[in-house]
């Protein structure tokens, strides 16, 4: 068994987006069609984010 932990959900889904984000160039828009989530969502989760930093 693989001893390596995993990322926490919250960890995951924060890479999910900077991924998605470096992937279009910033653009939010093609970056949450991308996750299949609303800009709105990817909005509140980038505000989230930034505040947990």
């Amino acid at each position: 068994m693989n001893d390596e932990r995993l990322p926490t959900l919250a960890e995951a889904e924060r890479m999910l987006i900077v991924e998605a984000l470096k992937r279009y160039g910033g653009n939010r828009r093609q970056a949450a069609r991308a996750l299949g989530i609303s800009e709105r969502t990817l909005y509140r989760k980038l505000k989230e984010i930034d505040e947990a930093l």
